[in-house]
C-alpha cells in the first residue's frame, strides 16, 4: 500500500488546518467585544512608542514606572479636551434648555433676522411661529413625541457610557502593551519572520510609520481645526463656537461638507446684521479647511508613507465607511501595506526592498 502514508500526512495537515481554524475563530468571539479598545490601545502605542522609549530611559528602564507613566500621559492628553468638550455640551445645553423653557411658557417673537434667510427663511419663521411664537405650544409638540424623545435620550447615556468604559479599557490594556512592548515585539517579529520571510522587514518598517502618519495627519490636524475654527467663530459672536468648531473639524473629513457648514453658519450672521462676520467666518474658515484638508494632511501622511493624494482620500473615506471612526487610522495603513505589496509584485524577488 505505497500510498497510505502521503494520504494519512494529507489526513493529519487537513485536521491541523481545521484545527488551527477553530482555535482562531474561537478566539475571535471570545475577544470580539473588546477588538475595537484593543485595536485603538495598539494604535495609541505604535503613535507613542518614541515618547515611551525616551520616557523608559530617564526612568533607568523600570518598565513598571515607565509604563505607568506614559499611559498617564497619554490619559490626560486623551482626557483633557474630552472634559473641556463635555463640559462646553453641558453649558451650552443648559443655556438650551432654558432658553424653551422660557419660551414654552411665555412665547417668543420671531427674530427680525430669520424671514430674510435666503432659501428657507419662510418656512423657519412659520415653523418658528407655529411652535415657539405661542405659549405651550412646545410642551404639547414634545408630550406627543415624548416616548421617542425618551428613547433618543436612553440611546445617549448609553452610547456615552459605552465610549467611556472603552476608553478606560483601552487605557488599561495600553498600560501592558508599553509594559511588555520589548518581548511584544520580539515575539511578533518572530512569527512575522517566520511565515513572510523577506517580506516581513518591508511590512515591519512601513507599518508603524504609517499609523504615525494617519495619526498626525488626522487627529492632530482635525483637533487643530477645531480650535482654530472655534475661536474664529468665538470671536464672530456665534453661540457654542466650540462645539460647532469641533463639528466643522469632524464634517471637514466628508467632501465640501465643511464649508456648506461655514456657510450656513455666515448666512445666520449675515442674516443678524452681521454681514462682515458672516463673509469672515465663511472665507477664512474655508480657507483654514481648504489648506489643513487639501495641503498640510496630505503631505503629512505622504511624507512616511508616500501614497498619492487620491489613494489617501480613498483610504480615509473607504476606512470610515467598512469600519467607522477606527477607518481614519486603518484605512490608510491598509493601503499603505497593499503600496508595498504592489512594489513587491514588480520587484525581483532576489532584490532586497528598498526602505
Amino acid at each position: 500500500m505505497p500510498n497510505s502514508k502521503p494520504n494519512g500526512n494529507l489526513y493529519l495537515s487537513l485536521a491541523s488546518l481545521i484545527f488551527t481554524c477553530f482555535i482562531l475563530l474561537a478566539a475571535f468571539t471570545v475577544l470580539q467585544p473588546f477588538l475595537l479598545p484593543i485595536i485603538w490601545a495598539a494604535v495609541i502605542a505604535i503613535t507613542t512608542w518614541p515618547m515611551h522609549l525616551r520616557i523608559k530611559s530617564r526612568l533607568a528602564g523600570r518598565d513598571d514606572m515607565a509604563a505607568l507613566a506614559t499611559t498617564t500621559v497619554v490619559a490626560l492628553t486623551l482626557a483633557g479636551p474630552m472634559i473641556a468638550l463635555l463640559f462646553f455640551v453641558v453649558e451650552d445645553v443648559q443655556t438650551v434648555v432654558t432658553y424653551l423653557i422660557l419660551a414654552n411658557k411665555e412665547g417668543v417673537p420671531i427674530p427680525f433676522w430669520l424671514p430674510g434667510m435666503p432659501l428657507f427663511g419662510d418656512y423657519l419663521a412659520q415653523q418658528w411661529a407655529a411652535y415657539l411664537g405661542e405659549p405651550n405650544q412646545l410642551s404639547l409638540l414634545l408630550s406627543a413625541k415624548l416616548s421617542m424623545i425618551q428613547d433618543l435620550t436612553r440611546s445617549a447615556l448609553v452610547e456615552v457610557a459605552t465610549r467611556a468604559a472603552m476608553l478606560f479599557f483601552a487605557l488599561w490594556v495600553l498600560f501592558f502593551f508599553y509594559r511588555e512592548g520589548d518581548k511584544l515585539l520580539a515575539k511578533i517579529s518572530f512569527v512575522g519572520s517566520k511565515w513572510l520571510k523577506k517580506r516581513w522587514q518591508s511590512y515591519a518598517y512601513h507599518i508603524p510609520s504609517a499609523v504615525r502618519s494617519a495619526v498626525n495627519g488626522l487627529v492632530i490636524v482635525g483637533l487643530a481645526e477645531g480650535i482654530v475654527i472655534g475661536v474664529t467663530l468665538k470671536l464672530a459672536g456665534v453661540h457654542s463656537a466650540i462645539l460647532l468648531g469641533m463639528a466643522t473639524a469632524a464634517v471637514s473629513l466628508i467632501p465640501m461638507a465643511g464649508p456648506l457648514l461655514l456657510a450656513a453658519i455666515g448666512l445666520v450672521l449675515f442674516a443678524q446684521g452681521a454681514p462682515f462676520a458672516g463673509i469672515g467666518v465663511f472665507a477664512f474658515g474655508t480657507t483654514v479647511l481648504m489648506l489643513a484638508d487639501y495641503l498640510l494632511r496630505p503631505r503629512l501622511i505622504q511624507s512616511s508613507t508616500q501614497l498619492p493624494f487620491l489613494a489617501i482620500l480613498f483610504g480615509i473615506f473607504g476606512g470610515i465607511a467598512a469600519m467607522g471612526i477606527l477607518g481614519l487610522i486603518i484605512g490608510p495603513v491598509i493601503l499603505v501595506l497593499f503600496l508595498v505589496l504592489l512594489r513587491e509584485a514588480s520587484t525581483d524577488e532576489d532584490i532586497e526592498p528598498e526602505f
